[in-house]
């Protein structure tokens, strides 16, 4: 198990389960090829599907890198560069992404942590996040613009709806590093994390995330998600439907309950 190119692992949490997932090739600056992306694919699809897991982790292993993007010395285990006109034409709607499951939408919430390079899929991966750490020696970019390879794991969607056009265009167009106080700034990081200690930072905000009501939680962050860029109106409808499911749920009774017995949290 610790020889597979990408790990998870199931962390018992109160309210909750976390599902750690680590690529695992660090000494290829956890780079993903074919059988790392078959793993990825089964793993963000269990994730999905697992009702009992909560939050997900996804971090790399070693101190160099989260993960530098694409293998380029295996593209042809991604993407079939061979297809045909049929097979060109199915493509953006039934290949899950070259990195593995790329394409599917989370609507359970995702932590990113980096500590290192964080290069083009890897850039895209980390994107992915809905809660994004970094420690302060992780590098972003575009890398894969050196060689003239495109986004297509989701870089050219989020990257403009987490920071905006004005400072996501940039990045796309010039490939350009920078550091992660920039990333932070910009919004690309959500939380700086001292050095060392992102993962430990990443499973405490997990816990956290575990231990709140559960219904409200999932609900606001599918709407969230998909009302972004609909007409207000239409969104603001969207989240109405939200209203009834929630208010009759165990888990918004039992967290009023505790609000009127006196007891207060805030996430830390």
């Amino acid at each position: 198990m610790a020889e597979a190119p990408l790990i998870t692992r199931v962390h018992d949490a109160d309210g909750g389960r976390v599902f750690e997932i680590t690529i695992n090739r660090p000494d290829m600056h956890n780079c993903v090829d074919g059988e790392t992306a078959a793993l990825f694919l089964k793993a963000w699809q269990h994730f999905r599907d697992d009702e009992s897991l909560t939050v997900a982790v996804l971090r790399g292993a070693g101190d160099k890198s989260f993960c530098s993007g694409a293998d380029l010395t295996a593209l042809e285990e991604l993407v079939n560069i061979n297809a045909s006109s049929d097979q060109e034409a199915r493509y953006p709607t039934e290949d899950p992404g070259p990195l593995g499951g790329s394409r599917i939408v989370q609507y359970k919430p995702v932590i990113t942590v980096t500590q290192g390079y964080t290069y083009a899929g890897g850039l895209e991966l980390f994107c992915h996040g809905h809660i994004r750490i970094a420690e302060p020696q992780a590098v972003f970019s575009v890398a894969c613009r050196r060689w003239g390879v495109p986004l297509v794991d989701g870089g050219t969607v989020y990257l403009p709806r987490l920071l905006g056009l004005a400072s996501a265009l940039p990045l796309i167009i010039t490939g350009q590093r920078i550091r992660a106080r920039r990333a932070y700034e910009i919004g690309l990081v959500w939380e700086m994390a001292p050095k060392g200690h992102g993962f430990e930072r990443a499973m405490k905000i997990a816990r956290q995330v575990c231990a709140q009501p559960r219904d409200a939680l999932m609900a606001d962050l599918r709407s969230a998600i998909d009302g972004l860029h609909r007409p207000i109106l239409e969104a603001l409808q969207l989240e109405a439907r939200n209203v009834y499911p929630v208010i009759r749920s165990d888990s918004m009774r039992q967290g009023v309950e505790r609000f009127q017995s006196g007891e207060r949290y805030w996430f830390r």
